[in-house]
């Protein structure tokens, strides 16, 4: 009797373990987003790329978006394989949250595309629609483009990008930012940005601990030495 008890418990264990490791969870596994700039206008095309889609509670993925005084995006449009996906938006203070109604019997990998665009002479902050959901976070799978018109010149931007100062530039990250802060200007930015200055900050610390290692190092030798 007390063998059977032993191996109910040690089966129930190696089941409830088996049960979680199959758990899966919908992750963004890749992202293209891109913004491109126009006189008093902002348009926005992002593509994404589900894994798992299929974990997804009720078929509903939900997406944010950061509330702005200022800017509100309009004529925002959901499509996946060029067909138009419902969706529900709800207001708020702070975040606009938006429920996407994914197709019946969707499974793995799930692929749409959102558009919408911004009118303001105000172009520094930019909110972006995201899905409420952790990005894959193994690699640079999420490429931000920025397409600036002729004669305008990137001077400083959050999330950084240094690809270049004109035209269409771009960067790879891990993670999808929620907006996009931009500082665009009619001149070549030169040398001192604020990334530039990070940059420069963060070599200078590096090579001020290298320099305090390699004199606390000489003085733990001329220590040993005088000791002996």
């Amino acid at each position: 009797m007390k063998k059977v008890l032993l191996f109910s418990i040690i089966g129930f264990f190696l089941f409830s373990g088996s049960a979680v490791a199959a758990e899966v969870s919908p992750i963004i596994k890749s992202a293209d987003i891109d913004v491109a700039l126009e006189s008093g206008k902002v348009n926005v095309t992002e593509h994404f790329t589900i894994s798992h889609a299929e974990a997804i509670k009720n078929g509903e993925l939900e997406h944010i978006l950061t509330t702005s005084e200022n800017k509100t995006a309009k004529d925002l449009t959901i499509t996946s394989s060029n067909k138009n996906l419902q969706f529900d938006k709800k207001e708020g203070k702070v975040l606009q949250k938006i429920q996407v109604k994914l197709p019946d019997g969707v499974k793995g990998q799930f692929d749409y595309e959102i558009k919408y665009h911004y009118v303001s002479e105000e172009l520094t902050k930019i909110p972006l629609v995201i899905p409420a959901i952790n990005a894959e976070g193994t690699g640079n799978g999420v490429t931000l483009k920025v397409d600036l018109p002729e004669g305008k010149y990137l001077h400083d931007s959050f999330p950084v990008i240094d690809s270049g100062d004109s035209g269409s530039v771009q960067e790879r990250m891990m993670n999808v930012p929620n907006y996009l802060n931009l500082k665009v200007g009619s001149s070549p930015a030169g040398f001192f940005t604020t990334s530039n200055m990070y940059t420069i900050f963060g070599l200078v610390v590096i090579f001020g601990i290298i320099v305090a290692w390699l004199l606390n190092e000489r003085k733990s030798k001329v220590g040993g030495v005088a000791n002996v």
